[in-house]
């Protein structure tokens, strides 16, 4: 990999959330409430990428950034399905405490 001078940027955000490949987390992580199929994936209804607890989503990568932008911003998402990164104008933010489901998201624990 090579460093490309001036390419770097900085995008705020409030949370962050990596895909680091295609091994699911370990059961600890997930809880037993979580509903898994027959070959122990987290379970999720056709065509969609949230699981049975609410503000819990998970599958392909971009289509869950949209399913988790969809929520937090409570309208709908405008993020692209095939890639990219959008740009929010400042009014299209939503503050915390006007989330989809009325709670704030809380820092992780150290």
């Amino acid at each position: 990999m090579k460093t490309v001078e001036g390419s770097e940027e900085f995008f705020p955000a409030d949370l962050v959330l990596l895909s680091m490949g295609f091994l699911g987390p370990d059961d600890r992580l997930l809880g037993s409430e979580i509903e898994k199929d027959g070959r122990s994936n987290i379970k999720t209804p056709p065509g969609q990428y949230d699981t049975n607890v609410p503000g819990v989503g998970i599958n392909e990568g971009r289509m869950a950034a949209r399913d988790v932008d969809a929520y937090l911003m409570g309208t709908g998402s405008q993020l692209p399905v095939t890639g990219g990164i959008v740009r929010r104008a400042p009014q299209d933010s939503v503050p915390r405490a006007k989330m989809a489901n009325g709670t704030p998201l809380q820092p992780a624990a150290a």
